[in-house]
C-alpha cells in the first residue's frame, strides 16, 4: 500500500473515531469518568470496528468477500439474484411504458371516432333544419374533447412533477 493511501486511511478512521467519541459523550458526557485514556481509546476503537456502513442496492467488496467465506460462492449468488432482479424490473417497465403507450394511442382514436360522430350529427341536424341544435351539439362535443385533452395533459404534467420535482 502506498504511504498517501495509508496515510488517507489513518485519517479517515481518526474522523471516524473522533466521530463516534462526540456522539457517545453527547449521549452521555460522563460515561468516560474513571477510565484511563488508553482504556478510552481501545473502547472507541471497537465500536469504531463495529459500525460499519453502507448504501446501495449491493453490499460493499468486503461484505461480498466475507458472504464468500461463510457460504460457497455467496458473492456470485448475492449478484446473480440482483442481476436477474434488474432485468426483471426492467422487462415490467417495458411493458408498463407499452401498455400506457396503446392506452394514449386508444384514448386518441376514441376521440377521433366521436369528434367525427359529433360532428356528422351537428351536421345533418343543421343540414335537416334545426340550426341551433346542431351548434350545440357540434361546439359541445367538440368542447369536451378539448377539455378533456387539456386535463389529460394537466395530469400528466402533475403526475411527473410529482414524481420528479426538482426536475420541473
Amino acid at each position: 500500500m502506498s504511504k498517501n493511501k495509508e496515510q488517507k486511511e489513518k485519517l479517515e478512521v481518526s474522523d471516524v473515531k473522533l466521530s463516534i467519541e462526540k456522539d457517545i459523550l453527547e449521549s452521555n458526557p460522563h460515561i468516560f469518568e474513571g477510565i484511563t485514556p488508553k482504556e478510552k481509546e481501545r473502547i472507541i476503537s471497537i465500536v469504531a470496528m463495529s459500525a460499519k456502513s453502507h448504501r446501495g442496492p449491493l453490499p460493499d467488496s468486503q461484505t461480498l468477500k466475507e458472504y464468500n467465506e461463510i457460504i460457497p460462492n455467496g458473492a456470485d449468488r448475492i449478484m446473480t439474484v440482483f442481476e436477474k432482479q434488474s432485468s426483471h424490473r426492467m422487462e415490467v417497465e417495458k411493458q408498463v411504458i407499452g401498455g400506457q403507450v396503446k392506452q394514449s394511442q386508444l384514448g386518441q382514436i376514441f376521440a377521433l371516432i366521436i369528434g367525427l360522430f359529433t360532428i356528422s350529427c351537428a351536421t345533418y341536424c343543421i343540414v335537416s333544419g334545426f340550426e341551433w341544435s346542431g351548434a350545440l351539439l357540434g361546439g359541445g362535443g367538440l368542447t369536451s374533447l378539448v377539455i378533456a385533452f387539456i386535463r389529460g395533459k394537466d395530469y400528466q404534467q402533475k403526475n411527473l412533477a410529482d414524481k420528479h420535482p426538482n426536475k420541473l
